[in-house]
């Protein structure tokens, strides 16, 4: 049997700059080859939201809870998800501990590198970051277990992943910064989920641009899905 993939027409609200990696988004870079509907899905990091709305075409009938603590990409990520009802919006950040609000830093609205102050300073130099916000909080151990959870917050998604409920969870897609967010996802990860598919890239062509830490050199990012073991409520797509 062959498998046709379908190439929907979708107009964003996105920054110059993100294109390309918007574009990646839309054409299935978070695709793992596991089906469902009618799913949960926790969108953390959802920038402009390329995430929620490829996600919500794979996964039909499902409900995409999109956070973005970024005050500008928060108003693209609604003008793009505007009357959507299967795309709830939420204008926070993610971390754990009870905070109410947190420093949050970026060079632009829509920056797909924007994070957390307390995480940036090991991806970035001083002064790289010309935005500062106060923004609001939600501490992921306050969230319902979500059949998928995806994560993409520069640097902070172990700290989440260790917070979170993952006891409903079927599938985990995550971006990390550096070795040791890598080690400490994987390690959140081991008992019960599976890894489908790593990618890991190397700091070093990057490190021309002198916004990145020089000692990054010899250092990893990428990103890791894993897949729980056992029966859930998603299927391997045949074929796949």
């Amino acid at each position: 049997m062959k498998h046709y993939v379908a190439h929907i027409p979708m107009s964003l609200a996105v920054p110059e700059a993100m294109y390309w990696a918007i574009k990646d988004v839309l054409e299935g870079e978070y695709e793992t080859g596991f089906d469902g509907v009618g799913l949960d899905i926790l969108d953390i990091g959802a920038n402009v939201g390329s995430f929620a709305l490829w996600a919500t075409a794979r996964w039909p009938g499902s409900l995409v809870t999109s956070y973005e603590p970024h005050p500008g990409t928060f108003e693209l990520l609604k003008r793009n998800t505007h009357q959507r009802r299967d795309i709830v919006a939420v204008n926070a950040a993610l971390f754990p501990g009870g905070a109410k609000t947190a420093s949050f830093v970026s060079r632009f609205a829509g920056d797909g590198e924007s994070g957390l102050a307390s995480y940036a300073g090991d991806t970035f130099v001083d002064g790289a970051m010309v935005e500062r916000y106060e923004v609001a909080v939600v501490d992921p151990a306050s969230l319902p277990s979500a059949d998928i959870v995806k994560i993409d917050i520069e640097g902070g998604e172990g700290d989440v992943l260790d917070s979170i409920d993952l006891s409903k969870t079927s599938l985990v897609l995550l971006e990390y910064q550096n070795r040791r967010n890598r080690d400490q996802l994987a390690a959140r990860l081991l008992a019960d989920f599976d890894l489908i598919d790593t990618v890991e890239h190397i700091w070093d062509p990057l490190l021309e641009q002198r916004c990145y830490r020089p000692d990054l050199a010899g250092d990893v990012y990428g990103r890791m899905f894993a897949a729980r073991k056992g029966t859930t409520r998603m299927t391997r797509a045949a074929g796949r």
